[in-house]
């Protein structure tokens, strides 16, 4: 690296791009990340959407990592224009059009997906509710083997347990 020196009055600085005429305006939006996500995130309902009306749940785990990442991509894509709405202003009105579409067709997949997941839900906790009373059921009729030797009622005090992850 060479030591120059300059003068004050010589001495440029390099152009940063800035125009410092121009005042910063905020946030700003970017679209296209902004339709890029709710085109695929669109996409991706509609799979999972598919796939838990087949009841499916491999598929719907595979997609969970996209998913995310592209909730993530929206909501950062989206900020400016909740910090901002009035940003939504500087959009060309074929961008809005578009983004009206695309967040429209969004809002639907996403309250389907809503009533898929719940449902789904709903379906594994009452198969669950019926196998954990099935074996309360059983339990108090069971009989052990005591310290004794002899059989048992064992009422009440038999453990149950289930696997929560279902």
């Amino acid at each position: 690296m060479s030591d120059m020196t300059y003068d004050d009055e010589t001495f440029q600085p390099e152009d940063d791009g800035h125009d410092d005429d121009v005042i910063d305006s905020g946030p700003i939006i970017a679209f296209e990340d902004l339709i890029f996500a709710c085109e695929n995130l669109s996409d991706l309902l509609e799979i999972e959407n598919e796939a838990l009306a087949n009841h499916d749940p491999e598929t719907v785990t595979v997609l969970l990592g996209n998913k995310e990442a592209l909730v993530r991509l929206y909501e950062q894509a989206v900020h400016p224009l909740v910090v901002s709405p009035e940003l939504a202003e500087t959009l060309e009105p074929e961008q809005r059009d578009e983004l009206l579409a695309v967040g429209t067709r969004l809002k639907e997949l996403i309250s389907l997906n809503e009533i898929r997941l719940r449902a789904e839900m709903d379906a594994y906790q009452r198969v669950i509710n019926i196998m954990i009373n099935a074996a309360k059921k059983k339990a108090a009729n069971g009989t052990t083997y005591g310290r004794a030797g002899t059989f048992g009622n064992t009422g009440n005090r038999a453990s149950l347990s289930f696997n929560k992850s279902l």
